[in-house]
C-alpha cells in the first residue's frame, strides 16, 4: 500500500487510493516539534482502516520548505577576469543576503581553459570565510568542464570550517546567473531539508518498519528518494502544485488531456500525456522571483485564451467551495471534492529523474550517441533508487539549442519515470508502531 502525505503549515494529511475509494486522515501540527508524531498518527490511522502493511510513503513538504535567511552564504565567482562593474545576481531579486568573492579561472563553452584557477587566492579566501557558512562555487564554462569548481570545492572543504560547499554546475542551466542562484537557494534550504528528512524517515519507520520506502515529491510531478531532500531540497520547493493537479486527475480518472483545477487561491490548468505532466526547465515563478534551475510541471493559471478555440473542453475539478471560480471561464465542475488533493497526488506520483548535459555534436551519429548515453544514465539513476529495470521508461529525449555561440554545443535532456517501488526487501513489516 502506498500512502501520500501532505505536510502543511498547520496540519498533516495522509491519503491512499484503494480501487475508487480514498482513505484519509488528518492531524494538526505546531511547527516541526510534533511533526514526527503527527505523521506517525495519520499513517497508523490509514493503515488500520485499510488493514494492509505500508509499502511506501510519498511526502510533499513544499508548504513548509523555507530558506534559512540567517545563514552566511559566500558565492565564489570563478571567472577569467574580475569585472569593473559587478554583475547582477538572482539572489538580489529574491532579497537574499549573499557575500561574493572573485577568483580568476574558468573555461570556454567548449570546455577549454581560459585562465588557470587561482588556487592561492582560494586559500586566502578560506581564511576569511565565517565558520558554518555555505559556499557556492560558480565557474564560467562549468557545464562543459567543471574541473575548476571541483578543484575549488576540494581546496575549500579542506581549508575552511564550512557547513556546505555547492558546485553550481550540478544545477543545470545555460545561464550562469540561474545556476548560481539555484545553488544559493538550495544551500539555504539544506538545514530544513535535513531536519525534515530525519523526522519523516523516523516517523515512517515507527509505523511501517525499516523496510518501507520513503520518497519526497518533486517540482515536476514525480518523486525521488527522501534522501535527496537533504541534498537537493530546491527540487521540492513548489511540488505541491503538481501534486494537487495530479490528485484531481486521479479522482477524475484523467490520464490524458487537459484538466482544470479550482483552488481557494487560484484556478490552474495542466495537460497530461500518458499520466504525466510536461515539465519546463525555466518556468514562470511568482512575480518578482528569480528563475530556478529545476524542472517544474507545466501547470499555469487558467486564462480564457488557454481554453478558447479548443474542440474538446477540459475536465474541470473544484475543491469544495471553489466551484464558483469556474463560472468565469464558462466551465462546470465534473467533480467537486473535499479530499486532500496534494496527499492523494503524492500517493500516485512515479519515480522521476532528469539527465541534463552538454554535448559537442558534429554528425547525426553524435546526436544518437549523446541521447543513448543520456538515457542510460537516467535509467541507471532510477534503478539505483529501487525501480525495477523493466519498469523504467523514457518519456522525454531531446536535443536542445544552448545560449552559447558555439554551433556544435547542444543540450541533452532526457527524462525517465518508473512505478514507485515498494518495500526494500519484500519482507513483511515489523509493525513497530502498531500500539
Amino acid at each position: 500500500m502506498r500512502i501520500g502525505v501532505h505536510v502543511g503549515a498547520n496540519s498533516v494529511r495522509a491519503a491512499a487510493l484503494v480501487d475508487s475509494d480514498v482513505i484519509e486522515a488528518a492531524e494538526p501540527t505546531v511547527g516541526l516539534d510534533d511533526l514526527g508524531d503527527a505523521v506517525a498518527r495519520v499513517l497508523r490511522r490509514v493503515r488500520t482502516r485499510l488493514g494492509e502493511e505500508i509499502s511506501s510513503v510519498i511526502v510533499d513538504v513544499s508548504e513548509v520548505l523555507t530558506p534559512d535567511d540567517s545563514a552566511d552564504v559566500v558565492a565564489v565567482l570563478i571567472e577569467p577576469r574580475i569585472p569593473v562593474v559587478p554583475r547582477r545576481h538572482g539572489w538580489e531579486q529574491d532579497g537574499l543576503r549573499v557575500d561574493t568573492a572573485q577568483i580568476r579561472g574558468g573555461h570556454t563553452a567548449l570546455g577549454d581553459e581560459l585562465v588557470p584557477l587561482d588556487e592561492e587566492a582560494l586559500l586566502q579566501l578560506a581564511a576569511t570565510v565565517p565558520a558554518g557558512a555555505h559556499l557556492i562555487l560558480s565557474a564560467a564554462g562549468a557545464p562543459c568542464n567543471p574541473v575548476h569548481e571541483r578543484r575549488a570545492a576540494e581546496l575549500l572543504r579542506a581549508a575552511a570550517p564550512v557547513a556546505s560547499v555547492t558546485e553550481s554546475h550540478t544545477f543545470f542551466s545555460d545561464s550562469i546567473l540561474v545556476r548560481e542562484h539555484t545553488a544559493v537557494v538550495n544551500a539555504l534550504l539544506l538545514r530544513q531539508g535535513e531536519q525534515l528528512s530525519g523526522i519523516l524517515a523516523d516517523a515512517v519507520a515507527r509505523v511501517a518498519g525499516d523496510d518501507a520506502r520513503v520518497f519526497v515529491s518533486r517540482n515536476d510531478g514525480g518523486c525521488s528518494s527522501l534522501a535527496r531532500l537533504s541534498v537537493t531540497p530546491v527540487h521540492s520547493v513548489r511540488s505541491g502544485i503538481a501534486a494537487a493537479v495530479r490528485g484531481a486527475a486521479t479522482l477524475a480518472g484523467r490520464s490524458s488531456g487537459r484538466l482544470v483545477l479550482a483552488l481557494p487561491d487560484a484556478v490552474l490548468i495542466g495537460e497530461f500525456t500518458e499520466g504525466m505532466l510536461p515539465a519546463v526547465a525555466r518556468p514562470p515563478l511568482p512575480a518578482g522571483r528569480a528563475v530556478l534551475a529545476s524542472n517544474f510541471a507545466q501547470v499555469v493559471p487558467l486564462t480564457d485564451l488557454l481554453i478558447s478555440g479548443s474542440t474538446e473542453a477540459p475536465v474541470a475539478v473544484a475543491a469544495e467551495g471553489c466551484e464558483g471560480a469556474l463560472g468565469a471561464f464558462g466551465l462546470e465542475p465534473a467533480l467537486i471534492t473535499g479530499h486532500a488533493l496534494v496527499a492523494l497526488g503524492a500517493s500516485t506520483a512515479p519515480l522521476s529523474h532528469w539527465h541534463n548535459g552538454i554535448a559537442r555534436i558534429v554528425t547525426a551519429n553524435d546526436v544518437a550517441k549523446a541521447l543513448r548515453e543520456g538515457a542510460q544514465i537516467a535509467r541507471a539513476a532510477l534503478v539505483a533508487a529501487g525501480a525495477a529495470p523493466d519498469d523504467v521508461r523514457v518519456t522525454e529525449s531531446r536535443v536542445l539549442a544552448t545560449s552559447y555561440d558555439e554551433a556544435q554545443v547542444v543540450r541533452i535532456r532526457v527524462r525517465t519515470v518508473a512505478a514507485t517501488p515498494g518495500r526494500h526487501s519484500g519482507r513483511r513489516a515489523t509493525m513497530r508502531g502498531a500500539a
